[in-house]
């Protein structure tokens, strides 16, 4: 069995720094590293090949630079390395990039491909699904187990909700989450291996795409994002309480209902509805909103009609695929035949997918987990976070439609009284392959969405003080998710996980109880409206980055905090 790993070297996302006097990313000077989830597919992959004796080959795009994650995996137990290096690829995005490594693939014709789920400076998912585009290879993400099996593998997904266990037949191309290993530390110095690199041009795969020409998306802006959070520290309980209760009334109090005008003959939007109702209803809200209601709106995937009572479209049409890349030659039949302006997907496990399999199928450019949109002159300009969420990039696509993923929560969901038109189109899928969906504990709501989540560190001392958290969490009708250290400590699950190599959460009210404040941590909470803070120290980390704080123990809190509510009702 061949297996090749696809990696790429990154800039330490908490070290990068911005030049105000050039608008511009100061990479001079910060540590370059191995991309953190393509390192735990190297693992897999050496763990594999230990095991079935498989042959392992990895390769990274890039400046010579590229070469220390390579060095890294040959210590790690690959047998080669190969560095696709040609300044003719310089400023390629996702698709180029894709386009290129499939054609190294090609060559070397493996049986598994392993990548990370997404680069932590990028965040966009993208490329691993449209290599197994280009390839014509089975791709399934976020997969946290692999067992291979003659002809197949059986896996397990991370999806927003829980698990999902079943089979890919092989060959496939893989993407993997944080939770499917843990790689082997490799001891700086030692033997300099990076003469065993075969560095490679396009002359070797055969392309002669130029990265910054055959690009379909443009960066046409970018600015830093710092915190403008200003901490008031509140010395009472109870009016720190108090704030957050008036917090969330207000954040209730601000649904709206749209009047929705015959738009035939208009111009026409996608808004694409998989994986959860109300992120798909707030995707469709902004596809009216930035139009001023002057576009047909056009919801279409595979949720019930009846979840999606109220939405801001036109019309519904439901195409009952349970598989993401049936449902994606859906969706390109469709743009073929109505060609919309711009069609948006939600930025889930599985909306991403479906945006990767129809923007490689049709060649288009993609933006990934946008927190704003605008339309100017009928271009979409997307707004897209990258290092972390310490900077926001501006990005058009000089195809049509544009195409986005929007992160859910980052927009207020409105509704309408007029029913959308309903049409379902039959879905032709083999659904013999079993799955076996595991859910997430009934105690803990998923993040996606939630207009109100507590966050949870290291300050609750024992996971039996979690119990205390649930119950505020229920009470309040909020989310509940935490820090990495408690996630690896067990004491949530890891969909519950907020940070870099997390969730990226958007809610009206975020309360963090007993979080120090990482870095790591809180690019996660970067779009929250409302941040409040306890911690038991005033110098906490986490209050620079919140614009209420409470110095206090932070398990009395909670006990204080339901005993208030308790008493209220």
């Amino acid at each position: 069995m061949k297996i090749l790993v696809l990696v790429k070297q990154i800039p330490d996302v908490n070290r990068v720094r911005w030049d105000p006097a050039t608008n511009r990313i100061i990479r001079e000077g910060v540590t370059l590293q191995m991309n953190s989830f393509d390192k735990k597919a190297v693992e897999e992959a050496c763990r594999i090949k230990e095991k079935t004796g498989a042959e392992v080959t990895v390769l990274s795009m890039g400046p010579d630079s590229a070469k220390d994650a390579l060095v890294v995996s040959l210590k790690m137990g690959a047998d080669s390395a190969y560095l696709l290096s040609d300044r003719s690829l310089a400023g390629s995005d996702t698709l180029i990039t894709a386009m290129a490594l499939s054609a190294f693939a090609k060559k070397l014709k493996p049986d598994l491909i392993l990548c990370g789920k997404y680069s932590l400076d990028g965040e966009t998912s993208q490329v691993p699904p449209e290599v197994a585009v280009f390839l014509g290879y089975e791709f399934t993400s976020s997969v946290s187990r692999i067992e291979l099996q003659d002809g197949y593998a059986e896996i397990t997904r991370d999806l927003e909700g829980g698990t999902l266990s079943t089979k890919i037949s092989l060959p496939a191309v893989i993407s993997v989450s944080e939770k499917i290993n843990k790689a082997r530390f490799v001891r700086p110095g030692g033997p300099d291996l990076s003469d065993r690199i075969k560095v490679v041009n396009q002359e070797f795969t055969g392309t002669h795409l130029e990265g910054i020409k055959d690009s379909p998306t443009v960066v046409v802006g970018t600015e830093n994002i710092e915190s403008k959070r200003r901490v008031q520290f509140i010395e009472n309980i109870g009016d720190f309480i108090r704030l957050i209760m008036e917090a969330r009334i207000s954040g209730d109090e601000n649904a709206r209902t749209i009047e929705m005008e015959d738009h035939d003959g208009s111009p026409e939007s996608f808004v694409i509805a998989v994986d959860d109702a109300g992120t798909t209803m707030e995707i469709a809200t902004k596809a009216v909103d930035m139009t001023h209601g002057g576009y047909r709106v056009t919801a279409i995937g595979n949720i019930p009609p009846e979840e999606l009572k109220g939405i801001t479209a036109h019309e519904y049409i439901r195409i009952p695929c349970r598989n993401t890349r049936k449902l994606a030659e859906h969706i390109v039949d469709l743009i073929r035949e109505r060609s919309p302006e711009f069609v948006l997907f939600p930025s889930t496990v599985n909306g991403r997918d479906l945006a990767s399999f129809v923007a490689a199928s049709m060649k288009l450019g993609l933006t990934a987990d946008c927190i704003d949109l605008r339309l100017e002159d009928r271009r979409l300009v997307q707004l897209k976070p990258a290092f972390g969420g310490g900077v926001v990039a501006s990005i058009i696509s000089k195809t049509t439609p544009q195409m986005a993923t929007v992160r859910p929560g980052v927009f207020k969901a409105a509704t309408t009284q007029r029913p959308f038109r309903f049409v379902e189109r039959k879905c032709d899928e083999d659904i013999s392959v079993p799955e076996i969906f595991t859910g997430v504990p009934e105690d803990f709501k998923p993040l996606n969405g939630s207009s109100i989540v507590i966050g949870i560190g290291k300050g609750l001392i024992s996971k039996d003080n979690v119990r205390y958290a649930i119950d505020l969490a229920n009470a309040l009708g909020a989310s509940l998710g935490g820090t990495r250290p408690i996630v690896d400590m067990d004491w949530l699950p890891r969909q519950q996980q907020i940070g870099l190599t997390g969730m990226s959460i958007s809610p009206g009210l975020y309360l963090a109880i007993g979080i120090s404040g990482q870095d790591n941590h809180v690019v996660g909470i970067r779009y929250a409206k409302k941040v409040f803070s306890v911690n038991r120290s005033r110098d906490a980390p986490i209050f620079q980055y919140s614009d209420y704080g409470l110095i206090y123990d932070s398990v009395e809190f909670i006990k204080e905090f339901i005993e208030k509510l308790q008493n209220d009702q």
